[in-house]
């Protein structure tokens, strides 16, 4: 298969959109299930915070046999796929699609675009065998697919309203549906920061016989902003792996990594610098003020010379919100654009948008960032967006240098 993977996907399997249900996973997996349960199986559910707690466990275990499923991607298919060297390769990835899509024609299987890539890794996994399966989910938990694999460790950094539609527009309904994935005997580890939260994990843990740990009852955590409680949580995981967890002195001797996760804190410089944060809902966009206003890492301090902001598709009230609180956050000149994707927010609608709340709207911001020098820019907003801006940027750069 030498084609474009994104065009191949869409053309076979569809857009990525949300199929509750486990039979069709249970089915594609049914002969490769008993070797995948010979690993020792971690699943991340929660609001924000999944995939740099996953991202953040990974790193732990670099020394150890592991494979890692995130999703969705960013910018490349292969971001879904890693193992304890970084991303799978492209011609591995073309291998095993070219393997699993094959099956699915032979078999008569019927699987929507997460569930297939999702088969891909699972054959992938039963190729490798090895000690560890991350795996985060993509959307509640109860009804996603990495729910057929019980897992022994489950992690839960953060319980917020997102997807209401989907999962409820009430806090417990939303835990109910992330704690789907938890098993008899199994253990959890959370970073809940709200007494009730805790309260609720806790009493459904012990109905069904799991074992819980907060990790605010375990370790003072009220002056760690989002991203250390995050690290915290993989931290507590990697302990507890490890067979170490009960020996409480790991939570005092705990420091931070200073590593900055792609799309997480990551920063690239180039006539200005450009601060990448992914903040795509309200719980988000809230965490994100506090942290970068916390000032304790390496990163600028606020305020930037511009923060521009992209958003993808979501309820009205949710977009009011998140423009209101970054208008107000003193981040700095906040701009709202749109950008081509499929997920993006509507052209018409972000201009309205931007102009109820009093909001700069700029479709092209090469006007803000280029031809200027020393500028410090947030991007923010969709993760799809962010993947846009960092390829415009390289088109640019790579225009420059042809020159």
């Amino acid at each position: 298969m030498r084609v474009d993977l994104t065009t191949w996907l869409l053309n076979h399997y569809g857009r990525e959109v949300m199929r509750p249900g486990l039979n069709r996973m249970r089915e594609a997996l049914a002969s490769i299930l008993p070797e995948l349960s010979k690993c020792k199986i971690i699943t991340i559910a929660g609001t924000n915070g999944k995939g740099e707690t996953t991202l953040r466990l990974s790193h732990k275990l670099k020394n150890k046999s592991h494979l890692v499923w995130t999703s969705p991607h960013i910018e490349r298919i292969t971001e879904r796929f890693r193992d304890e060297r970084g991303e799978i390769s492209e011609e591995k990835l073309f291998s095993l699609i070219d393997h699993c899509h094959a099956q699915v024609r032979e078999r008569g299987l019927e699987l929507s675009y997460y569930e297939f890539l999702f088969f891909v890794f699972c054959s992938w996994a039963s190729e490798r065998k090895p000690d560890f399966l991350l795996l985060e989910v993509g959307l509640g938990g109860r009804l996603d697919a990495v729910n057929v694999l019980d897992a022994s460790l489950v992690l839960v950094p953060s319980i917020s309203r997102d997807h209401q539609e989907i999962l409820g527009n009430r806090y417990d309904l939303i835990l109910a549906e992330k704690l789907g994935v938890l098993r008899p005997g199994a253990t959890l580890l959370t970073s809940l920061s709200l007494n009730y939260l805790r309260e609720r994990a806790t009493r459904w843990a012990e109905k069904i016989s799991a074992q819980v740990s907060h990790m605010d009852e375990i370790f003072p955590l009220p002056d760690f902003e989002f991203s250390q409680r995050n690290e915290f949580l993989a931290h507590a995981a990697f302990i507890h792996l490890m067979g170490d967890f009960e020996r409480r002195e790991w939570a005092s001797d705990w420091r931070r990594d200073e590593v900055p996760l792609e799309h997480r804190g990551e920063v690239l410089k180039s006539e200005n610098t450009y601060l990448f944060f992914g903040s795509h809902n309200p719980d988000g966009v809230r965490k994100l003020i506090q942290f970068l206003h916390s000032g304790k890492y390496t990163f600028p301090r606020p305020p930037y010379d511009f923060v521009i902001l992209g958003l993808s598709k979501r309820k009205s009230e949710d977009l009011t919100s998140m423009l209101k609180m970054m208008k107000h956050a003193g981040l700095g000149k906040v701009v709202l654009t749109s950008f081509g994707h499929a997920k993006a927010l509507e052209e018409n609608l972000a201009k309205e948008l931007a102009d109820q709340e009093g909001i700069d709207f700029a479709l092209n911001t090469d006007p803000i960032v280029h031809g200027k020098n020393n500028q410090i820019i947030l991007v923010t907003g969709s993760y799809y967006f962010m993947a846009s801006f960092k390829q415009s940027l390289r088109r640019r750069a790579s225009a420059s240098a042809g020159r």
